[in-house]
């Protein structure tokens, strides 16, 4: 399976170059893979709507601080590549934040897999947190769910796994990562040159599955829900990765740093 690498968001948060240098300026990385069956598009980024009406990504934004590009949603990067957004017949989100989910509207006949907590987190906010994280106008259209919530009996590198996703091929295997949200997911694909585990927001910069600098530390404690589950996944990536003897290559959705390997410059 040919596997696209996109960039469907740049943000640029307010007081990171004071407090968190290493996140002063953050993609989100998505996935498209050339399936047999149609196009599956890993994360759906921001969306065309959200380019054109910042609001829609909630008061957040005041310190995410996104830009607005009108080439830069999923379906305008598609179509860039010469398909259809029709073409997308899946959408596999990590979680649902503003940030990977925004782009569901541009595909409103696609099936979306995420896992069953993360979708209710989404439907039925139960804190401030979560009710300015899951923006309500990113799921109007009412998107095709597809959830899940147990896993299977065999495992991944030593990990939980889901895997014969309905409609999917077998070389993509979801992974449980909770803790940023309460339902985040990793996604596993196997390219036929080894395994890429898109890992969404559960590290921020690949520094983190060794050491996390001081200032990413801090900002874990803000951004993930419950932050000793979200640092027991990084460990568990951690051994996954030194488990797979090289045949795993992690990536996250808004690691800089990947960005310059991927596309060969800086944000």
């Amino acid at each position: 399976m040919k596997v696209h690498y996109l960039n469907c968001g740049t943000m640029y948060p307010r007081f990171a170059p004071i407090f968190a240098p290493h996140l002063s300026r953050v993609p989100s990385l998505c996935m498209l893979i050339e399936a047999p069956r149609g196009l599956v598009l890993v994360d759906a980024g921001f969306g065309t709507r959200d380019m054109a009406n910042l609001h829609r990504l909630g008061l957040a934004n005041l310190l995410l601080n996104a830009q607005a590009d009108p080439l830069i949603p999923a379906l305008r990067q598609v179509e860039r590549l010469g398909f259809k957004g029709s073409d997308v017949t899946d959408i596999i989100c990590t979680h649902l934040d503003r940030d990977h989910a925004g782009g569901l509207p541009d595909f409103p006949d696609a099936r979306v897999h995420v896992m069953r907590v993360e979708r209710d987190a989404a439907s039925h906010p139960q804190t401030f947190m979560e009710r300015e994280r899951y923006r309500k106008c990113h799921f109007e259209h009412g998107p095709k769910w597809v959830t899940y919530e147990e896993a299977t009996a065999e495992r991944w590198y030593g990990m939980e796994c889901i895997r014969d996703v309905p409609g999917l091929p077998p070389e993509i295997v979801l992974v449980p990562l909770h803790g940023h949200t309460r339902g985040h997911c990793g996604v596993a694909v196997d390219t036929g040159k080894g395994w890429v585990l898109h890992c969404g927001d559960a590290y921020y910069i690949k520094r983190e599955l060794a050491k996390a600098p001081v200032d990413v530390r801090g900002f874990r404690h803000m951004a993930h829900l419950n932050h000793a589950k979200a640092v027991g996944v990084v460990r568990q990536i951690r051994d996954a990765v030194q488990a797979s003897d090289g045949a795993v290559t992690t990536i996250a959705a808004h690691d800089r740093s990947e960005y310059q390997r991927l596309f060969g410059r800086d944000l």
